[in-house]
């Protein structure tokens, strides 16, 4: 009780196999900053880029961007994304290596280094044409409420219906992993959009 389980070390290592890398665990660092510059720093040296979970936000114990800026050149590039969940992704380069910092919330986190880790992956190893994710068409089985200005990815799960495939947004908050095992893919409501209407077409991005 009172324990927060690991999942994004897993979760994350997965996705880094499926794009062709090798995953180096550096286990769960206790929220100090000499401790996490250290691992940091060890873990950058002994490999090719560097992804750290969890303090990523504003407060007094999120130090992720400052054991960044203290890596290297030239440290951080942006913090903070207008995406939904994981608005508060940090993506930097230091010495040449990409490091990103991703939020603690296990949907967020995969979300994001899905956006961004994955991208970076096969760049490192030369690809120039990502292979291309699955992706379907279906209509809309209930509303999804969003901000414009803001990219949101609702996971879905798709159902056949008389009329054609439906794609039911799976709510919950970005710390419920259950989301995601209970969706298929996500789907992207547009930086502009404001919402989409029950019926609408959407594209889902499969798992």
């Amino acid at each position: 009780p009172g324990q927060i389980r690991d999942i994004n070390s897993y979760t994350v290592a997965g996705l880094v196999e499926q794009a062709g890398g090798v995953p180096v665990l550096g286990g769960i660092i206790p929220d100090d900053y000499v401790a996490l510059e250290t691992a940091a720093a060890n873990l950058l040296a002994q490999t090719d880029m560097l992804v750290m979970s969890a303090g990523s936000s504003v407060s007094v114990r999120d130090m992720t961007v400052q054991v960044i800026e203290s890596l290297g050149e030239p440290g951080v590039l942006l913090h903070g994304v207008a995406t939904r969940p994981g608005k508060p992704t940090i993506v930097g380069v230091v010495n040449g290596k990409p490091v990103l910092g991703l939020p603690g919330n296990p949907v967020s986190a995969m979300v994001q280094f899905d956006m961004f880790g994955v991208p970076a992956i096969y760049h490192l190893q030369g690809v120039k044409h990502m292979p291309r994710r699955g992706l379907v068409w279906a209509r809309l089985g209930q509303n999804i409420a969003s901000e414009s200005g803001r990219e949101d990815y609702v996971p879905a799960r798709l159902e056949d219906s008389a009329t054609g495939l439906l794609a039911m947004p799976v709510f919950g908050k970005s710390n419920l992993i259950y989301t995601l095992v209970n969706a298929d893919g996500l789907i992207k409501v547009p930086l502009n959009k404001g919402g989409l209407l029950a019926g609408d077409w959407v594209e889902v991005r499969l798992f």
